[in-house]
């Protein structure tokens, strides 16, 4: 019956140099032309972006755009052989895809490589470096499996090539023939280490089932011809219209489908072709071609018959005879079926030649004309009489940075000068890349570091990610599925518990999660789930400690028994574990969680430890995923469901292939992920926003500004090198229409070329960030840059190229006479500038807002003045400005207890000073025991070193709590009579300072003279245990005496004279009062300095101010110069011992405000004055107080670490005077009381 809509059948293709006349035409055709309401147009794609911009093309210019089946050649051209051959001769999936073919392979290889002819291959399955991940499974899992499994994926990979563009081949090897055939024709034998190849394909036909071995591609494409070049009649069973748009490659073998169907459909290719003459000959490999037929006529001008290779360049234009050779291929190929005069006499009103003619005027930008001169196949012999380029226009920029983040940041202001021009939307601007994985998170960092209120925020979209990128389900699963090789560390932990679905499955929420993450790091977990799992791992000498199981027993114990008091039965623990005490309150429920979430890693690790099937592989993912995610959104939603579809795709591989082996879960995890990376065009491609994209083939979508970022020598073209045992790669092999890494990446920078409407950007790392050296940019850049040189001039090339300073805040992008220019206005004040040359409305009025300060009504109390002067920069950040420095060395890492810096010693010793009495209640005994006790709890907290490391360790801490223990229980038998504290106040220069003395004791009168001699003089004195070591070479060190030292001066201004002793780790510290007048006069230089640190940072680092302390008008020039050499190295760090790790200049606020001495000496605090006038006003007076006024009484050397000393040894050793003034004084008051 005739259709009621008939469309007259044929072989039509379109050519043109722009994608909107392709569209424009075809769109006009089928509206002209229209299928019946319900059914659709097929239409062929390569790619996801050309499939959006080709459907709103459709519903802009027809109004709507319905019943368009847009997909892939490949799906189709499978379809097409079901519905030519019909369904039961052809299976709905083909079963040597590449996917099922790995599996089908991985079943054959282990029965085939003993036998003689695949003796080569067995070569290819010996251990390399590559294989080295797989190395690391378990000892259980065969490194067989993990090899076979690898050149299984390669095989599969170049047998689906073959299928594509070598079905003879393919053919020829199913019967029976060991041979390939030449690009001329002719069959070529193969060698004998290569004759594996059609062995193993005759293998891989075999065990397919008997009705599936005539299913081949090459077979179904044979079959589908002969049909089609029949006389059957295919009406209503391959589609009336077949629409192929955009692309500048195909397979041969998809082209013979297309001719074959053109008498039973039409058949319309759209092709993107950047010449209108034909220029098949000015490309290498003319001679492949048989077809003597061409489309397209030679330029006027141009030889009757191709020029000699040397006098090409006279003939042809150079841009397009270095990237064209794929797309002159395809051309090519094409002019075997294309037959011009027949399609303009069956079709008479259709153009089928789509080349604009617009001639190049002196208003041409560069862009046009670069283009519109591979359009007319100009060479550069082929000169214009027209004006020279306008030195503004800026059609073709070139952009050189120092990284990809500068390159990135250089765009974005870039964008933002192009946005401001009229008619042009973030959503034209296309910005591809070399590998868009590696660069999205500096995309992100770059762009998205403003918010969406701020004139600056640019909408991006980045395209081309893989499922792994664009989901952290994803990114979470494939962690678990290398669990039995993972280290667990506490990092990758807490990263689980971060991922939204993995929260919400366990009833985590977002606000707990901190404290939960501080929990576990406090309860010592640090990495790998259990022993066992270490075990496996081949480190069970680590056993528990440590682990995760180990911190959940210590956190599960502390919420279920409640805080334990400090009685010796109840801090042995139970069980030997130490119970984490910081568990508790309404949020310790969230502990249970964390239970769970380490039951189910500990489930699927025991399950992970075997082998299995594809079936039961099956059962233990879709269990893994039940017990572990749970959707909190729709991309979550998405990424489940595509797991579950990669999953189920993986098993009907297998299925298909037969394989039904025990694997390993690495067989799992390739085959599952290799499911997820299958091609589609569901991706979304444009968003609204600027599209970041990878460089891909046939994404030749037109855009109005063109970007191509990471143009580096070496990363573009791109290199992808191919198998040793690629018969296609071998020479003399080559044939019109192979694919080649470099061929599509010359084609891929042609068609951006041709794409861009109004810019074209290029940037490339162009200097060296390490030495500022050269760094040449991409060939095809290079020659981009010649050939516009050649044809306008050097200087069109010069003032076209922006090379950028280093860093975004170089003052040269602030100079007026510079015509650098940045948009981050938060770098202007830094320079001194403050007009706002570049504008961009609407405003948000934030630049030059005032600095909102924090409250500082708070009162000054003697803590709040030690910080300061510890770390005056610090606490201005902190208090003033509300700012906090994160220091990710102070944050719990995945790695246990090993070797202690100073900082870690003075936090162990603190944690046990916390527990200790004050006199009069420090019996010595009662010490000794809860020293023990404690150091006990301490390693059963893992806060010690595993093994004789921890013992080690331990030991040291016995002995010098012990010490400690003495000194302060002789003080405690020396002063028995506490006294109430004592209020302290000093004003000075409206700065209030208000606190209380507290630890005040009186002496006792019947005190046993071995107390006495540890009291010294002292009748009433207040006492304190200090963490930290408190001399060096027998005197005090002055950074440790800020606390007492601010403490003895109140005391005295407020007529209290008192007496103070310190116990710190390694002596005792015998504090004399100073006078009144003294103490009033320090009180106020302090006072004075605290109101400067509230307006500004002080360049005053504690340790650097000491050492410069020491410089008076009175010092020689030489000692001057020896304490500048100190206090730079203690800014700076020298190359003795650990300086560099304890220079002041680690820390970040200080790093931020001054990077080097240089600069700290520069600095100047608001009353004008600098670090060498302050530090003497500052710490001069508490230098001398530390020579006239403290006596040190080192701890006396214990015999036995792990014996408890006596508590009189430490009270009988005599304090060791640090001067001749106050020894003399100490012993005249000691003989006195005596």
């Amino acid at each position: 019956m005739p259709h009621p809509h008939p469309l007259p059948p044929g072989f039509i293709v379109l050519h043109g140099n722009r994608a909107e006349d392709l569209a424009q035409t075809l769109i006009a055709w089928l509206g002209r032309h229209p299928l019946q309401p319900l059914e659709e147009e097929v239409v062929l794609v390569q790619s996801s972006g050309m499939a959006e911009w080709l459907k709103m093309e459709m519903a802009r210019q027809a109004g709507v755009c319905a019943a368009a089946r847009v997909e892939l050649p490949g799906r189709f051209v499978w379809r097409a052989y079901r519905q030519v051959l019909g369904a039961g001769a052809v299976p709905r999936e083909s079963p040597l895809d590449k996917l099922p073919m790995t599996w089908r392979l991985m079943q054959l290889l282990p029965g085939v490589l003993a036998q003689p002819v695949f003796a080569p291959m067995a070569q290819y399955l010996r251990p390399t470096a590559q294989t080295a991940e797989w190395a690391s499974e378990p000892a259980s899992i065969a490194p067989d499996t993990a090899r076979q499994l690898q050149l299984a994926a390669q095989l599969a990979d170049l047998f689906d090539q073959y299928q594509n563009y070598r079905a003879d081949w393919l053919q020829a090897w199913a019967a029976g023939h060991d041979t390939v055939t030449t690009p001329a024709g002719q069959p070529q034998a193969l060698a004998d280490d290569q004759r594996w190849q059609p062995a193993l394909w005759r293998a891989v036909l075999e065990s397919l089932p008997p009705e599936q071995r005539s299913a081949t591609r090459p077979d179904l494409h044979r079959q589908a011809l002969a049909r089609l070049q029949g006389d059957e009649d295919f009406a209503g069973r391959v589609p009336r219209r077949l629409v192929v748009f955009g692309m500048s490659h195909i397979p041969g073998a998809y082209l013979e489908l297309l001719a074959a169907l053109a008498p039973h459909s039409q058949v319309i290719l759209a092709v993107p072709n950047p010449c209108r003459f034909y220029w098949g000959d000015i490309i290498e490999g003319r001679e492949l071609f048989r077809m003597e037929r061409r489309r397209h006529h030679p330029r006027t001008g141009s030889p009757s018959a191709p020029p000699a290779w040397e006098d090409m360049h006279l003939h042809a234009h150079p841009l397009l005879a270095a990237w064209g050779r794929q797309g002159r291929d395809f051309v090519r190929q094409l002019d075997a079926f294309d037959d011009a005069a027949a399609t303009a006499q069956r079709f008479p009103l259709l153009k089928i030649d789509l080349f604009g003619e617009a001639p190049e005027t002196a208003d041409t930008p560069l862009l046009t004309r670069v283009q519109q001169r591979i359009r007319d196949l100009e060479p550069l012999a082929v000169r214009h009489d027209d004006a020279p380029l306008a030195r503004d226009d800026r059609s073709v920029v070139f952009h050189v940075a120092h990284s990809p983040v500068r390159e990135l940041e250089v765009l974005q202001d870039q964008l933002l000068a192009l946005l401001a021009q009229p008619g042009l939307a973030p959503r034209d601007i296309v910005v591809m890349v070399p590998d868009v994985q590696s660069m999205a998170p500096a995309i992100r960092a770059v762009f998205g570091q403003y918010p969406r209120h701020d004139a600056r925020f640019i909408p991006f979209d980045i395209a081309d990610l893989s499922a792994k990128a664009s989901s952290p389900v994803i990114v979470a699963l494939e962690w678990l599925l290398r669990l039995p090789t993972q280290r667990c560390g506490l990092s990758e932990l807490v990263d689980l518990l971060e991922v939204p679905a993995i929260a919400r499955r366990f009833g985590i929420a977002a606000d707990q999660l901190p404290q939960l993450t501080q929990w576990m790091g406090g309860a010592g977990i640090r990495w790998g789930l259990h022993a066992q799992q270490r075990a496996q791992l081949g480190l069970a000498e680590c056993g528990e400690q440590n682990s995760a199981w180990f911190g959940l027993q210590r956190m599960l114990l502390a919420y279920a028994a409640g805080a334990l008091d400090d009685a010796p039965a109840a801090a042995a623990g139970w069980q030997g574990i130490e119970p984490y005490t910081e568990v508790g309150g309404l949020d310790a429920a969230v502990a249970g969680s964390l239970a769970h979430l380490l039951h189910t890693l500990d489930g699927w690790w025991q399950r992970s430890q075997q082998q299995a099937t594809p079936e039961q592989w099956r059962d233990h993912a879709q269990w893994l995923l039940g017990a572990l995610l749970r959707s909190t959104d729709e991309a979550d939603a998405q990424a489940l469901a595509a797991l579950h579809d990669g999953l189920a795709r993986w098993l009907r591989a297998c299925e298909q292939a037969g394989f039904a082996q025990a694997v390993p879960l690495a067989a799992l995890r390739h085959g599952w992920m290799d499911a997820l990376q299958q091609p589609s065009l569901d991706q979304r491609f444009r968003a609204g926003g600027v599209t970041f994209c990878t460089l891909m083939p046939m994404r030749a979508i037109p855009f109005e500004v063109v970007c191509l970022l990471g143009m580096n020598d070496g990363d573009y073209p791109r290199r992808a090198p191919r198998s040793d045992f690629d018969l296609m790669n071998q020479r003399g092999m080559f044939r019109p229409g192979d694919r080649s890494r470099q061929h599509d990446d010359r084609q891929l920078m042609l068609e951006a070329l041709l794409s861009a409407r109004r810019v074209l950007y290029v940037s490339w790392t162009g200097r060296s960030v390490r030495d500022n050296s050269d760094q040449p940019p991409s060939v095809l850049v290079s020659q981009l840059r010649d050939y516009i040189a050649a044809a306008w001039g050097d200087e069109a090339v010069a003032c076209r190229t922006t090379e950028h300073p280093l860093q975004p805040f170089s003052r040269r992008y602030f100079e007026a006479a510079s015509p650098l220019r940045t948009y981050a206005r938060e770098w202007r004040s830094v320079h001194g500038v403050l007009d706002e040359p570049l504008a961009i409305a609407p405003h948000d009025g934030t630049q030059g807002a005032s600095v909102v300060l924090a409250d500082d009504s708070a009162p000054l109390d003697m803590e709040r003045l030690v910080r300061f002067l510890r770390n005056p920069v610090k606490a201005f950040f902190k208090e003033r400005l509300g700012v906090g420095f994160w220091n990710p060395e102070d944050e719990p890492g995945d790695t246990e207890a090993f070797a202690f810096d100073g900082l870690e010693n003075y936090q162990l010793v603190a944690a046990q000073l916390q527990h200790w009495p004050a006199p009069p209640q420090c019996d010595a005994a009662q010490l000794q025991s809860l020293v023990a006790s404690r150091l006990g709890a301490l390693q059963r907290a893992g806060d010690l070193p595993m093994a004789g490391l921890g013992t080690r360790k331990k030991q040291e801490l016995q002995a010098t709590l012990t010490a400690m223990a003495s000194a302060w229980a002789a003080l405690g038998q020396a002063f028995g009579q506490r006294t109430e504290r004592i209020a302290v106040q000093h004003q000075s220069q409206g700065v209030v300072l208000r606190d209380w003395i507290d630890g005040v004791y009186q002496r006792q009168a019947n005190a046993a003279p071995e107390a006495v001699q540890a009291a010294g003089a002292s009748q009433r004195a207040w006492v304190q245990l200090q963490p930290s070591k408190v001399s060096a070479k027998g005197k005090p060190r002055p950074d440790k005496l800020l606390a007492p030292w601010v403490r003895t001066l109140l005391a005295a201004a407020a007529g209290q004279p008192l007496q103070g002793c310190v116990v710190g780790q390694d002596a005792v510290l015998h504090i004399q009062p100073m006078s009144p007048a003294q103490a009033t006069e320090s009180l106020n230089t302090l006072c004075a300095l605290w109101q400067l640190g509230q307006q500004a940072p002080l360049p005053l680092p504690l340790n650097t101010a000491l050492e410069m302390a020491t410089i008076t008008a009175l010092t020689p020039p030489a000692e001057q110069e020896k304490a500048y050499d100190q206090a730079q190295a203690a800014y700076e760090g020298s190359d003795y011992s650990d300086s560099q790790q304890r220079a002041e200049v680690r820390e970040m606020c200080l790093a931020r405000t001054f990077a080097d001495f240089d600069a700290l000496c520069a600095a100047r605090a608001p009353d004008g004055l600098g670090l060498a006038d302050w530090a003497p006003q500052v710490y001069g007076p508490l230098l001398q107080w530390a020579r006239e006024c403290i006596t040190v009484q080192p701890h006396a050397p214990e015999a036995d670490a792990d014996a408890a000393p006596a508590p009189e040894a430490d009270a009988a050793a005599p304090p060791a005077k640090v001067t001749t003034k106050a020894k003399t004084k100490a012993k005249t008051k000691a003989n006195a009381d005596a």
